[in-house]
């Protein structure tokens, strides 16, 4: 799944010459229960001075999209699919700002507050866009394990399709890869990260049915679970049906 998502990045680079030459290395290592620097200086579209810690209350799991602003093409695909996404959660009671908080930062350390307002209105989006310099930048994406390549000739930028699921005190708990990402990957995501906290109680039992799959990152049904409700309905049918007969007997 990393190697689709770094094919689909290609995407953006089609027309460099020896794109898959130089791109390679621009890969995610996974960092799960890393947690971020929360420190890390940035700037939000209005030029205000944030940090990261800004965006964690401890409460709230943040979903973190990392998308340059003038990538010519997967970037925005990112991040027309987080918000079809968020859309859906949205319609599922599921809000920006209430059962969790979303955040985009990019990862160029040559683009500036003008270039994030711009694509905030592109967007439509009610949640921030920061940017960062480089020292910021570095030390967000190295937590992250996220490896990017710039062509020193073009300056396009090569990079895996990834969002990132992030616990309320800045802990990585879960990658998100591709560029469409399945709102109820993302609903469990959130709520696995923040550890069963956010979302109703029908949300807790969907979680405890569905099962993350490493191999193919995406969500699963857990049959072992399901398995598991199935024999203790069984037992609980079985037990009342005995205490019918017992009842009648007597």
């Amino acid at each position: 799944m990393r190697a689709l998502a770094v094919a689909l990045a290609l995407a953006c680079l089609a027309a460099v010459p020896n794109t898959p030459e130089w791109a390679d290395d621009a890969d995610v290592v996974e960092h799960l229960g890393t947690k971020l620097p929360l420190d890390l200086p940035f700037r939000d579209s209005t030029g205000e001075r944030v940090t990261l810690r800004s965006y964690f209350d401890g409460t709230h799991p943040v979903y973190l999209i990392l998308a340059y602003y003038e990538c010519p093409q997967l970037c925005s695909l990112v991040l027309d699919a987080a918000r079809s996404a968020m859309q859906q959660l949205d319609r599922w009671g599921w809000h920006d700002g209430e059962q969790f908080r979303a955040l985009t930062i990019s990862f160029d350390a040559t683009e500036g507050t003008d270039q994030a307002a711009r694509k905030k209105r592109m967007m439509a989006a009610s949640w921030p866009f920061l940017v960062g310099d480089a020292a910021s930048i570095e030390a967000l994406t190295q937590r992250l394990g996220f490896h990017f390549l710039r062509d020193a000739k073009t300056g396009a930028i090569a990079h895996a399709a990834v969002t990132f699921a992030i616990a309320p005190d800045g802990t990585i708990s879960r990658y998100l890869y591709g560029i469409d990402v399945p709102p109820r990957d993302l609903r469990l995501a959130l709520l696995e990260a923040s550890d069963g906290k956010t979302g109703s109680i029908g949300d807790k039992i969907l979680l405890r049915c569905f099962h993350y799959d490493a191999a193919t990152h995406r969500y699963g049904l857990f049959v072992a679970r399901f398995m598991q409700i199935g024999g203790a309905l069984i037992f609980l049918v079985a037990i009342t049906v005995i205490a019918s007969f017992a009842r009648r007997r007597r």
